[in-house]
């Protein structure tokens, strides 16, 4: 019998959920009689008690449907606002890269207005050819070609780059102030001691020494150097970097100091080339 019922299981279920409600309207309808005999009201009661089953069951099962929803209108909602957040993210970085790069060219266009004697050209840097040896920086001229030429002196903002060694078309190699091969004649500003400023080609540093300053030429670290504008090469009072270590000798006529550079060259991006400067 048991087997029989297994065999049957599907068929006599699917026959339940046929008949069960057609009991329930029979047993509704015998419920408004007043005397139901002693099988009518045990039927009753035994539906009344399925009708209980049923109804905790699909209760039960409608509390579980709704929390599902819910927990998939909140994955979704999460869904939302990590995209949100993302978008807002790249939106945050676009914005932050364009006003940085509108306060570099704040910076420059503040630089031509303080220096109305030089003649400027903007030019981007494009590459960086740095080793301990050589401090090379490749840049293109905004301006269309025909206007460089080597030699002509490289400034950003906030002081002397270095100056141009080859010209190609729209670019240019330029040599920067701490290349050991670059030769600049400078003062401290304070008290225009002179001296020649070399690079001196670390590995992990833009520093800078001057040579030939004499022991007797006060100087101390915070001084101020500028170019002397002697050489005829680069313009005067233009700032090179400031001194950081006085290393005096106890022999020989010249005393030792470290400068390090006004500009980063680590971030330069947009630079000037000075073609000419105008006598005032």
């Amino acid at each position: 019998m048991f087997d029989l019922i297994l065999r049957y299981r599907n068929s006599i279920l699917a026959l339940l959920l046929v008949i069960h409600p057609m009991v329930l309207i029979l047993v509704g309808r015998q419920a408004n009689t007043p005397d139901l005999g002693l099988f009518g009201g045990s039927l009753v009661r035994a539906i009344s008690t399925t009708q209980s089953v049923s109804e905790q069951a699909v209760g039960g099962i409608g509390d579980i449907w709704s929390r599902y929803v819910r927990l998939v209108e909140v994955n979704e909602e999460n869904e939302r606002l990590l995209r949100d957040v993302a978008r807002l993210e790249e939106e945050r970085v676009r914005l932050l890269g364009v006003m940085q790069e509108n306060a570099r060219l704040r910076a420059m266009v503040g630089f031509q207005v303080a220096e109305p004697r030089l003649q400027l050209r903007a030019a981007r840097v494009i590459a960086r050819d740095i080793t301990p040896y050589f401090r090379v920086v490749r840049i293109r001229l905004e301006a269309g070609e025909g206007i460089a030429q080597p030699n002509l002196p490289v400034v950003a903002p906030s002081g002397l780059v270095g100056q141009v060694t080859t010209v190609v078309g729209d670019y240019c190699d330029v040599m920067l102030t701490v290349d050991t091969q670059s030769a600049i004649d400078v003062l401290v500003q304070r008290n225009r001691a002179r001296g020649i400023l070399r690079g001196l080609g670390h590995e992990n540093d833009y520093y800078a020494r001057i040579a030939y300053l004499l022991e007797r030429d006060e100087v101390r670290p915070g001084d101020v150097v500028v170019t002397s504008g002697l050489a005829g090469r680069f313009p005067s009072e233009l700032i090179v970097g400031h001194i950081i270590e006085v290393v005096e000798s106890d022999v020989g006529l010249y005393q030792e100091v470290i400068v390090r550079p006004s500009v980063d060259f680590s971030r330069l991006e947009e630079v000037f080339l000075i073609t000419g400067v105008e006598d005032f």
